[in-house]
């Protein structure tokens, strides 16, 4: 369990990992095997400011107190379980795509979408201002003969340019577009392109083994998410536009996971590196459970990204999983 410190500017933020991975980086050039690359990694981690991302979720509840059974559907932007902002927040914002159920057959119904435009003010007092808020708030009900499996919710944002930067008059701002279409900057601060992928299961009947659905950044569970109890080891797999994402000296890749009931409040979460494209943690509380993973590709001239050199420094993909434990 590592403790999480979070900064960040205008509602929206990224991890920092540069100064581990130059760490983790010296410590292979010296010839020291993986094990001790980890253990410098967590000795840093603890001393070293990190900061959490903010993330896009999906908050699926199943209710069967009627049959068929039904699932309250949402989505959540920020933080905090189970709702911390709105997805169209003027203090950052993030445009959904695509929101679909993908039915164990892997046939695709579409879902509502959020509003798109920036949220408005509709009043202000000199206490509160008030915007109006859409989380995709919707009922998805279950016929008699629906096919017995697992349900997978899917979510996949449009990928965003953010630039942060002070202008000419010296103010810290954020907008969303590349550095270079920027006017105004006396300083760049920094410039990414974000891409945010979020699932959620439920399970009719026995659970069964999901398939990866192709996203950019994945979290695949290996462990029965229908049934998981205070003490369960939940393991997963994390993919990587198909491949398994694992820590390197040049990337020091992980997944967090915390509860409403448990490292929320306090501002830290349970923390797995991946190795061979898997992660683990136990949980420790009832309730709902979010895993959450980041990864980050530098933009070069001569590298993979270089059509990006120029507009952004990086390129960021996120992904989270949600679940409720009994």
């Amino acid at each position: 369990m590592v403790s999480l410190w979070r900064s960040g500017f205008n509602g929206f933020c990224f991890w920092k990992r540069e100064k581990i991975s130059k760490i983790l980086l010296e410590k292979e050039g010296g010839g020291e095997d993986m094990r001790n690359i980890i253990m410098a990694g967590i000795v840093l981690l603890a001393s070293v400011t990190v900061a959490q991302a903010h993330s896009v979720w999906i908050n699926a509840f199943l209710a069967e107190a009627h049959q068929p059974p039904h699932v309250m559907l949402s989505l959540g932007w920020g933080h905090s379980l189970p709702m911390d902002d709105i997805l169209n927040s003027p203090n950052g914002r993030v445009e959904v795509e695509s929101f679909a159920l993908i039915d164990p057959a892997l046939q695709k119904t579409a879902l509502l979408l959020p509003a798109v435009k920036p949220a408005e003010k509709v009043g202000e007092t000199r206490n509160v201002t008030v915007y109006p808020g859409d989380l995709a708030v919707q009922k998805v009900a279950f016929t008699k003969d629906a096919t017995p499996g697992v349900y997978q919710f899917s979510l996949a944002s449009k990928p965003n340019f953010y630039t942060q930067y002070i202008d000419t008059s010296g103010r810290e701002r954020l907008l969303l577009k590349p550095k270079n279409e920027v006017k105004d900057a006396k300083k760049v601060l920094m410039s990414v392109k974000y891409s945010a992928f979020a699932k959620s299961y439920v399970a009719l009947g026995s659970w069964q083994q999901p398939k990866p659905l192709g996203h950019g950044l994945e979290i695949v569970p290996r462990t029965d998410l229908s049934t998981v109890r205070v003490g369960d080891l939940v393991e997963v797999d994390v993919l990587f536009y198909g491949k398994p994402l694992s820590t390197t000296a040049q990337s020091l890749d992980f997944i967090t996971a915390h509860s409403a009931s448990f490292g929320q409040s306090d501002g830290f979460s349970l923390f797995s590196y991946l190795m061979k494209g898997r992660g683990q943690f136990r949980v420790q509380s009832a309730g709902q459970w979010i895993i959450s993973v980041n990864h980050k590709e530098d933009v070069t001239a001569s590298g993979s990204l270089h059509d990006l050199a120029g507009k952004v420094d990086q390129v960021y993909h996120s992904a989270t999983l949600t679940f409720n434990v009994k």
